[in-house]
Protein backbone atom coordinates (compact mmCIF):
# COMPACT_ATOMS: atom_id res chain seq x y z
CA UNK A 1 0.00 0.00 0.00
CA UNK A 2 1.56 3.32 -1.07
CA UNK A 3 2.05 5.85 1.62
CA UNK A 4 -0.29 8.07 3.10
CA UNK A 5 -0.15 11.76 4.57
CA UNK A 6 -2.36 13.89 6.38
CA UNK A 7 -3.25 16.83 4.48
CA UNK A 8 -2.61 19.50 7.78
CA UNK A 9 0.15 19.22 10.03
CA UNK A 10 0.50 17.60 13.27
CA UNK A 11 -0.07 20.92 15.94
CA UNK A 12 -3.38 21.18 13.92
CA UNK A 13 -4.75 17.72 15.40
CA UNK A 14 -7.33 18.77 17.69
CA UNK A 15 -8.36 21.06 14.25
CA UNK A 16 -8.28 17.67 11.91
CA UNK A 17 -10.34 15.56 14.57
CA UNK A 18 -13.04 17.80 14.20
CA UNK A 19 -12.76 17.89 10.74
CA UNK A 20 -12.87 14.06 10.73
CA UNK A 21 -15.85 13.84 12.64
CA UNK A 22 -17.78 16.69 10.67
CA UNK A 23 -16.60 14.38 7.27
CA UNK A 24 -18.02 11.18 9.10
CA UNK A 25 -21.26 12.71 9.80
CA UNK A 26 -21.50 14.20 6.38
CA UNK A 27 -21.24 10.62 5.09
CA UNK A 28 -23.80 9.22 6.76
CA UNK A 29 -27.31 8.91 4.52
CA UNK A 30 -28.27 12.51 4.75
CA UNK A 31 -29.75 15.19 2.27
CA UNK A 32 -26.21 17.31 1.00
CA UNK A 33 -26.67 20.17 -1.17
CA UNK A 34 -23.14 19.97 -2.50
CA UNK A 35 -22.36 16.80 -3.73
CA UNK A 36 -18.32 15.95 -4.48
CA UNK A 37 -18.25 14.24 -8.07
CA UNK A 38 -15.38 11.75 -8.13
CA UNK A 39 -15.36 11.17 -11.34
CA UNK A 40 -14.50 6.81 -12.16
CA UNK A 41 -13.89 5.64 -8.62
CA UNK A 42 -17.19 6.29 -7.00
CA UNK A 43 -17.99 4.58 -4.30
CA UNK A 44 -20.25 1.94 -6.60
CA UNK A 45 -18.13 2.09 -9.72
CA UNK A 46 -16.21 -1.43 -10.86
CA UNK A 47 -12.78 -1.49 -10.37
CA UNK A 48 -11.38 -1.01 -13.86
CA UNK A 49 -13.74 -0.31 -15.76
CA UNK A 50 -17.65 1.16 -15.46
CA UNK A 51 -18.08 -0.63 -18.98
CA UNK A 52 -19.12 -4.60 -18.30
CA UNK A 53 -20.29 -6.66 -21.20
CA UNK A 54 -20.10 -9.93 -20.55
CA UNK A 55 -16.45 -11.32 -19.23
CA UNK A 56 -13.21 -11.82 -20.95
CA UNK A 57 -12.20 -15.33 -20.22
CA UNK A 58 -8.30 -15.64 -21.41
CA UNK A 59 -8.71 -16.50 -25.00
CA UNK A 60 -11.03 -13.33 -25.65
CA UNK A 61 -8.64 -11.16 -23.59
CA UNK A 62 -5.70 -12.38 -26.05
CA UNK A 63 -8.09 -10.91 -28.95
CA UNK A 64 -8.44 -7.70 -27.68
CA UNK A 65 -11.19 -8.31 -25.77
CA UNK A 66 -13.48 -9.62 -28.33
CA UNK A 67 -16.02 -12.03 -27.52
CA UNK A 68 -19.70 -11.10 -29.46
CA UNK A 69 -18.61 -13.30 -33.20
CA UNK A 70 -16.01 -15.82 -31.77
CA UNK A 71 -16.79 -17.85 -28.96
CA UNK A 72 -14.06 -20.72 -27.32
CA UNK A 73 -15.78 -21.44 -24.47
CA UNK A 74 -19.23 -21.31 -22.28
CA UNK A 75 -18.50 -17.50 -21.32
CA UNK A 76 -20.22 -17.27 -24.75
CA UNK A 77 -23.65 -17.56 -22.57
CA UNK A 78 -23.33 -13.80 -20.95
CA UNK A 79 -21.75 -12.00 -24.37
CA UNK A 80 -23.32 -13.99 -27.25
CA UNK A 81 -25.53 -16.47 -26.72
CA UNK A 82 -26.05 -16.90 -30.33
CA UNK A 83 -22.50 -18.62 -30.16
CA UNK A 84 -23.19 -21.47 -27.97
CA UNK A 85 -24.16 -23.59 -31.34
CA UNK A 86 -21.02 -23.19 -32.34
CA UNK A 87 -19.00 -24.93 -29.55
CA UNK A 88 -18.76 -29.19 -29.35
CA UNK A 89 -21.65 -30.91 -28.13
CA UNK A 90 -20.19 -31.19 -24.48
CA UNK A 91 -18.35 -28.38 -22.79
CA UNK A 92 -16.79 -27.56 -19.56
CA UNK A 93 -15.01 -24.21 -18.69
CA UNK A 94 -13.00 -22.36 -15.84
CA UNK A 95 -11.39 -19.42 -15.94
CA UNK A 96 -9.37 -17.60 -12.99
CA UNK A 97 -7.19 -14.27 -13.23
CA UNK A 98 -5.53 -11.47 -11.46
CA UNK A 99 -6.36 -7.92 -11.89
CA UNK A 100 -4.33 -4.94 -10.93
CA UNK A 101 -5.46 -1.81 -11.15
CA UNK A 102 -4.13 2.14 -9.97
CA UNK A 103 -6.72 4.25 -8.38
CA UNK A 104 -6.23 8.05 -7.39
CA UNK A 105 -9.38 10.26 -6.26
CA UNK A 106 -11.99 7.50 -4.34
CA UNK A 107 -13.82 7.39 -1.24
CA UNK A 108 -11.97 9.82 1.32
CA UNK A 109 -8.59 9.37 -0.45
CA UNK A 110 -7.35 12.46 -1.99
CA UNK A 111 -11.26 13.83 -1.67
CA UNK A 112 -9.92 16.55 1.19
CA UNK A 113 -8.19 14.53 4.39
CA UNK A 114 -5.84 11.94 2.86
CA UNK A 115 -3.72 12.34 0.13
CA UNK A 116 -1.25 10.21 -1.66
CA UNK A 117 2.24 10.95 -3.10
CA UNK A 118 1.74 8.26 -5.75
CA UNK A 119 -1.38 6.84 -7.16
CA UNK A 120 -2.44 3.47 -4.68
CA UNK A 121 -3.12 0.44 -6.01
CA UNK A 122 -4.74 -2.75 -5.40
CA UNK A 123 -4.31 -6.23 -6.98
CA UNK A 124 -6.85 -8.86 -6.33
CA UNK A 125 -6.76 -13.28 -7.73
CA UNK A 126 -10.42 -14.75 -8.02
CA UNK A 127 -11.83 -17.43 -9.77
CA UNK A 128 -13.91 -15.57 -12.10
CA UNK A 129 -15.84 -18.14 -14.28
CA UNK A 130 -17.31 -21.46 -14.63
CA UNK A 131 -19.75 -23.20 -16.80
CA UNK A 132 -20.95 -26.14 -19.02
CA UNK A 133 -22.58 -26.25 -22.14
CA UNK A 134 -24.32 -28.67 -24.26
CA UNK A 135 -26.10 -28.97 -27.64
CA UNK A 136 -28.43 -31.67 -29.66
CA UNK A 137 -30.03 -31.79 -32.96
CA UNK A 138 -29.63 -28.31 -33.53
CA UNK A 139 -30.51 -26.51 -29.96
CA UNK A 140 -27.44 -25.46 -27.43
CA UNK A 141 -27.93 -24.69 -23.55
CA UNK A 142 -25.59 -23.38 -21.21
CA UNK A 143 -25.59 -22.92 -17.17
CA UNK A 144 -22.48 -19.94 -16.12
CA UNK A 145 -21.66 -18.33 -12.83
CA UNK A 146 -18.88 -15.12 -13.74
CA UNK A 147 -18.02 -12.51 -10.91
CA UNK A 148 -18.76 -9.74 -13.49
CA UNK A 149 -17.45 -6.87 -10.92
CA UNK A 150 -15.38 -5.97 -8.34
CA UNK A 151 -15.61 -3.13 -5.74
CA UNK A 152 -12.20 -3.41 -3.82
CA UNK A 153 -10.62 -0.17 -3.19
CA UNK A 154 -6.83 0.06 -1.98
CA UNK A 155 -6.93 0.14 1.80
CA UNK A 156 -5.66 3.39 2.90
CA UNK A 157 -4.92 4.87 6.93
CA UNK A 158 -2.42 7.57 8.49
CA UNK A 159 -1.23 7.52 11.77
CA UNK A 160 0.49 10.38 13.72
CA UNK A 161 2.29 9.86 16.95
CA UNK A 162 3.77 11.41 20.01
CA UNK A 163 6.85 10.91 21.67
CA UNK A 164 7.03 7.72 20.54
CA UNK A 165 3.18 6.79 20.97
CA UNK A 166 0.24 6.53 18.60
CA UNK A 167 -2.00 10.06 19.26
CA UNK A 168 -4.13 9.38 16.11
CA UNK A 169 -5.01 7.26 13.31
CA UNK A 170 -7.84 7.36 10.52
CA UNK A 171 -7.96 4.20 8.14
CA UNK A 172 -10.59 3.40 5.41
CA UNK A 173 -11.61 -0.14 3.88
CA UNK A 174 -14.27 -1.21 1.24
CA UNK A 175 -14.54 -4.92 -0.61
CA UNK A 176 -17.55 -6.26 -2.98
CA UNK A 177 -18.35 -7.98 -5.63
CA UNK A 178 -21.55 -8.55 -8.22
CA UNK A 179 -21.70 -12.31 -9.24
CA UNK A 180 -23.72 -13.41 -12.16
CA UNK A 181 -25.45 -16.30 -13.01
CA UNK A 182 -27.03 -17.23 -16.92
CA UNK A 183 -28.83 -19.43 -18.36
CA UNK A 184 -28.96 -19.63 -21.77
CA UNK A 185 -30.41 -21.41 -25.18
CA UNK A 186 -29.62 -20.89 -28.46
CA UNK A 187 -30.70 -22.01 -31.57
CA UNK A 188 -28.76 -22.76 -35.53
CA UNK A 189 -31.72 -22.24 -37.93
CA UNK A 190 -29.38 -23.98 -41.14
CA UNK A 191 -25.44 -23.28 -41.29
CA UNK A 192 -25.71 -19.33 -42.09
CA UNK A 193 -28.16 -18.17 -38.81
CA UNK A 194 -28.02 -18.21 -35.45
CA UNK A 195 -29.66 -16.76 -32.69
CA UNK A 196 -29.66 -17.32 -28.50
CA UNK A 197 -31.32 -15.76 -25.09
CA UNK A 198 -29.96 -15.67 -21.84
CA UNK A 199 -31.93 -15.44 -18.75
CA UNK A 200 -29.15 -13.77 -15.65
CA UNK A 201 -29.79 -12.96 -11.61
CA UNK A 202 -27.10 -10.83 -10.27
CA UNK A 203 -26.32 -10.91 -6.65
CA UNK A 204 -23.72 -9.13 -4.50
CA UNK A 205 -22.51 -7.10 -1.44
CA UNK A 206 -20.27 -3.86 -0.78
CA UNK A 207 -18.30 -3.19 2.55
CA UNK A 208 -17.28 0.33 3.44
CA UNK A 209 -15.63 0.76 6.69
CA UNK A 210 -14.16 4.45 7.94
CA UNK A 211 -12.57 4.29 11.48
CA UNK A 212 -11.35 7.80 13.08
CA UNK A 213 -9.36 6.91 16.62
CA UNK A 214 -8.14 9.76 18.69
CA UNK A 215 -6.15 7.43 21.35
CA UNK A 216 -4.89 9.88 23.43
CA UNK A 217 -8.54 10.45 24.50
CA UNK A 218 -9.47 7.36 24.10
CA UNK A 219 -12.03 8.35 21.32
CA UNK A 220 -13.40 6.47 18.65
CA UNK A 221 -15.96 7.31 15.62
CA UNK A 222 -16.78 4.83 13.02
CA UNK A 223 -19.34 4.22 10.05
CA UNK A 224 -19.62 1.13 8.68
CA UNK A 225 -21.89 0.62 4.97
CA UNK A 226 -23.09 -2.78 4.24
CA UNK A 227 -25.29 -3.08 0.73
CA UNK A 228 -26.42 -6.08 -0.70
CA UNK A 229 -27.46 -5.95 -4.44
CA UNK A 230 -29.85 -7.91 -6.70
CA UNK A 231 -31.37 -7.87 -10.07
CA UNK A 232 -32.59 -9.95 -13.12
CA UNK A 233 -32.06 -8.96 -16.81
CA UNK A 234 -31.94 -10.71 -20.04
CA UNK A 235 -29.83 -10.77 -22.86
CA UNK A 236 -29.50 -11.50 -26.41
CA UNK A 237 -27.72 -12.31 -29.75
CA UNK A 238 -27.56 -13.25 -33.07
CA UNK A 239 -24.92 -14.50 -35.46
CA UNK A 240 -25.39 -14.10 -39.32
CA UNK A 241 -23.27 -16.42 -41.77
CA UNK A 242 -23.03 -13.29 -44.28
CA UNK A 243 -20.19 -15.61 -46.62
CA UNK A 244 -18.02 -18.59 -45.97
CA UNK A 245 -15.34 -16.13 -44.72
CA UNK A 246 -17.10 -13.48 -42.76
CA UNK A 247 -19.69 -13.93 -39.52
CA UNK A 248 -21.78 -10.57 -38.23
CA UNK A 249 -22.86 -10.71 -34.31
CA UNK A 250 -25.43 -8.10 -32.70
CA UNK A 251 -26.52 -8.33 -29.24
CA UNK A 252 -28.06 -6.38 -26.68
CA UNK A 253 -28.66 -6.56 -22.91
CA UNK A 254 -32.04 -4.92 -21.32
CA UNK A 255 -31.60 -2.25 -18.48
CA UNK A 256 -32.39 -3.37 -14.93
CA UNK A 257 -32.18 -2.16 -10.87
CA UNK A 258 -29.95 -3.44 -9.48
CA UNK A 259 -31.76 -3.58 -6.11
CA UNK A 260 -29.87 -3.14 -3.02
CA UNK A 261 -30.25 -3.45 0.76
CA UNK A 262 -28.22 -1.13 2.66
CA UNK A 263 -27.42 -0.66 6.61
CA UNK A 264 -25.64 2.04 7.91
CA UNK A 265 -23.94 2.68 11.59
CA UNK A 266 -22.59 6.12 12.58
CA UNK A 267 -21.18 5.29 15.68
CA UNK A 268 -18.90 7.48 18.74
CA UNK A 269 -17.22 5.96 21.61
CA UNK A 270 -15.51 7.34 24.39
CA UNK A 271 -15.32 4.85 26.99
CA UNK A 272 -13.59 6.70 29.73
CA UNK A 273 -16.71 9.21 29.72
CA UNK A 274 -18.92 6.09 29.49
CA UNK A 275 -20.60 7.59 26.23
CA UNK A 276 -21.24 5.28 23.77
CA UNK A 277 -24.06 6.64 20.90
CA UNK A 278 -24.90 4.65 17.66
CA UNK A 279 -26.81 5.66 14.91
CA UNK A 280 -28.16 3.05 12.27
CA UNK A 281 -30.33 3.37 9.15
CA UNK A 282 -31.86 0.70 6.88
CA UNK A 283 -32.99 1.88 3.32
CA UNK A 284 -33.79 0.21 0.07
CA UNK A 285 -33.03 2.31 -3.00
CA UNK A 286 -30.90 0.99 -6.37
CA UNK A 287 -28.88 1.62 -9.61
CA UNK A 288 -30.21 2.07 -12.38
CA UNK A 289 -27.97 -0.16 -14.74
CA UNK A 290 -28.78 1.37 -18.08
CA UNK A 291 -29.18 -0.78 -21.92
CA UNK A 292 -26.08 -1.65 -23.66
CA UNK A 293 -25.63 -2.77 -27.95
CA UNK A 294 -22.79 -4.47 -29.66
CA UNK A 295 -21.58 -5.18 -32.77
CA UNK A 296 -18.88 -8.17 -33.49
CA UNK A 297 -17.54 -9.22 -36.85
CA UNK A 298 -15.85 -12.61 -37.43
CA UNK A 299 -13.22 -12.51 -40.49
CA UNK A 300 -11.64 -16.57 -41.68
CA UNK A 301 -8.87 -14.70 -43.73
CA UNK A 302 -7.18 -18.14 -44.15
CA UNK A 303 -7.98 -21.83 -42.09
CA UNK A 304 -5.50 -21.17 -39.84
CA UNK A 305 -5.74 -16.93 -39.24
CA UNK A 306 -8.88 -14.89 -38.36
CA UNK A 307 -9.33 -11.87 -37.39
CA UNK A 308 -12.07 -10.19 -34.55
CA UNK A 309 -13.40 -7.12 -34.23
CA UNK A 310 -16.27 -5.65 -31.62
CA UNK A 311 -17.60 -2.39 -30.21
CA UNK A 312 -20.54 -2.17 -27.29
CA UNK A 313 -22.12 1.20 -26.67
CA UNK A 314 -23.57 1.81 -23.21
CA UNK A 315 -26.28 4.38 -22.88
CA UNK A 316 -25.10 5.53 -19.31
CA UNK A 317 -27.08 8.78 -19.97
CA UNK A 318 -29.69 6.86 -18.22
CA UNK A 319 -27.88 5.64 -15.27
CA UNK A 320 -29.21 6.62 -11.99
CA UNK A 321 -28.23 5.99 -8.36
CA UNK A 322 -29.85 6.42 -5.24
CA UNK A 323 -27.98 5.70 -1.41
CA UNK A 324 -30.19 5.68 1.50
CA UNK A 325 -33.03 7.65 -0.30
CA UNK A 326 -30.83 10.47 -1.83
CA UNK A 327 -30.44 10.75 -5.56
CA UNK A 328 -26.43 11.10 -5.78
CA UNK A 329 -25.57 12.99 -8.78
CA UNK A 330 -23.90 11.34 -11.98
CA UNK A 331 -23.18 13.26 -14.25
CA UNK A 332 -22.96 10.88 -17.35
CA UNK A 333 -22.72 10.38 -21.23
CA UNK A 334 -23.19 7.60 -23.52
CA UNK A 335 -20.29 6.44 -24.31
CA UNK A 336 -18.63 3.13 -26.48
CA UNK A 337 -16.56 0.02 -25.72
CA UNK A 338 -14.36 -1.03 -28.92
CA UNK A 339 -11.68 -3.77 -29.90
CA UNK A 340 -9.68 -5.96 -32.34
CA UNK A 341 -7.64 -8.79 -32.28
CA UNK A 342 -5.85 -11.49 -34.91
CA UNK A 343 -5.58 -14.88 -33.73
CA UNK A 344 -3.05 -17.47 -36.36
CA UNK A 345 -3.05 -21.14 -35.04
CA UNK A 346 -0.07 -23.31 -35.37
CA UNK A 347 -0.58 -26.56 -36.39
CA UNK A 348 1.59 -29.70 -35.13
CA UNK A 349 1.56 -33.06 -33.55
CA UNK A 350 1.48 -33.98 -30.15
CA UNK A 351 2.01 -37.15 -28.81
CA UNK A 352 0.75 -38.91 -32.44
CA UNK A 353 -2.43 -36.37 -31.96
CA UNK A 354 -2.98 -33.02 -33.97
CA UNK A 355 -3.00 -30.25 -31.89
CA UNK A 356 -2.98 -26.35 -32.08
CA UNK A 357 -0.99 -23.12 -30.76
CA UNK A 358 -2.69 -20.16 -31.06
CA UNK A 359 -1.14 -16.78 -31.16
CA UNK A 360 -2.75 -13.90 -30.49
CA UNK A 361 -2.45 -9.76 -30.30
CA UNK A 362 -5.43 -7.63 -29.78
CA UNK A 363 -5.89 -3.45 -28.91
CA UNK A 364 -8.99 -1.66 -27.57
CA UNK A 365 -10.23 1.12 -26.34
CA UNK A 366 -12.35 1.88 -23.20
CA UNK A 367 -13.85 5.76 -23.21
CA UNK A 368 -15.60 6.02 -19.44
CA UNK A 369 -18.74 7.91 -18.82
CA UNK A 370 -18.08 10.52 -16.91
CA UNK A 371 -18.20 13.89 -18.62
CA UNK A 372 -15.47 14.92 -16.36
CA UNK A 373 -12.52 14.26 -16.28
CA UNK A 374 -12.92 12.95 -20.02
CA UNK A 375 -11.14 9.85 -19.54
CA UNK A 376 -10.40 6.65 -21.53
CA UNK A 377 -8.03 3.86 -21.50
CA UNK A 378 -6.02 2.47 -24.48
CA UNK A 379 -5.38 -1.50 -23.98
CA UNK A 380 -3.03 -3.72 -25.65
CA UNK A 381 -3.38 -7.64 -25.27
CA UNK A 382 -1.96 -11.11 -26.26
CA UNK A 383 -2.25 -14.89 -25.48
CA UNK A 384 -1.57 -18.25 -26.31
CA UNK A 385 -2.56 -21.40 -25.33
CA UNK A 386 -3.14 -25.12 -26.63
CA UNK A 387 -6.15 -27.88 -28.38
CA UNK A 388 -5.38 -31.20 -28.01
CA UNK A 389 -7.62 -33.88 -27.60
CA UNK A 390 -10.30 -32.93 -25.26
CA UNK A 391 -8.15 -30.67 -23.45
CA UNK A 392 -8.24 -26.27 -24.55
CA UNK A 393 -5.59 -24.50 -22.01
CA UNK A 394 -5.18 -20.80 -22.55
CA UNK A 395 -3.74 -17.70 -21.38
CA UNK A 396 -4.16 -14.33 -21.97
CA UNK A 397 -3.26 -10.39 -20.84
CA UNK A 398 -3.94 -7.07 -21.13
CA UNK A 399 -2.14 -3.87 -20.11
CA UNK A 400 -3.17 -0.04 -20.42
CA UNK A 401 -2.79 2.90 -19.40
CA UNK A 402 -5.76 5.68 -18.86
CA UNK A 403 -5.93 9.71 -20.01
CA UNK A 404 -7.53 12.50 -19.64
CA UNK A 405 -7.28 12.91 -15.85
CA UNK A 406 -4.08 13.61 -15.77
CA UNK A 407 -2.90 10.80 -13.22
CA UNK A 408 -2.06 8.36 -15.79
CA UNK A 409 -3.81 5.30 -14.12
CA UNK A 410 -2.78 1.62 -15.35
CA UNK A 411 -4.65 -1.71 -15.41
CA UNK A 412 -2.94 -5.18 -15.67
CA UNK A 413 -5.18 -8.62 -16.41
CA UNK A 414 -3.88 -11.61 -16.68
CA UNK A 415 -6.37 -15.04 -17.23
CA UNK A 416 -6.09 -18.42 -17.54
CA UNK A 417 -8.57 -20.78 -18.78
CA UNK A 418 -9.21 -24.80 -19.06
CA UNK A 419 -11.71 -26.65 -21.27
CA UNK A 420 -12.51 -30.05 -21.56
CA UNK A 421 -15.00 -30.88 -24.98
CA UNK A 422 -16.54 -33.34 -26.11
Amino acid sequence: MDAIRVRFGVPLLPVLRCVLAIMSLMAFPAASPAQLIIGQYEDEAPLRSWNTFGLATASSLGRGETQLAHADDCSAAIANPALLTSLPKFMVSLNGSYSYASLYRYSIVNTGVLVTEKNPAIGLNALDFGGISFSSKGWAFALTAALIESYDRPAASARADFQGLPYYEISFGQTGYLRNFNLAVARAFGRSFQAGIGFNLVRGTLHREVFDRDFSEDITISHLVDQHFSGFYLNAGVLVRLTGRLDLACVVRTPYDKKTEGQSRLRYQAPRGGTDIAIEAASDDGYRQPWAAGLGVRCAVSENFRITGDMVYFLWSQYRAEFFGESERRDFRDTFKAGAGGEHSLRLRLFGRDAAIPLRLGISYDRQPMREPNSAYLNFTFGTGIRWRMVVFDIGALGGRESGSGHSLKILRVAASLGIRL
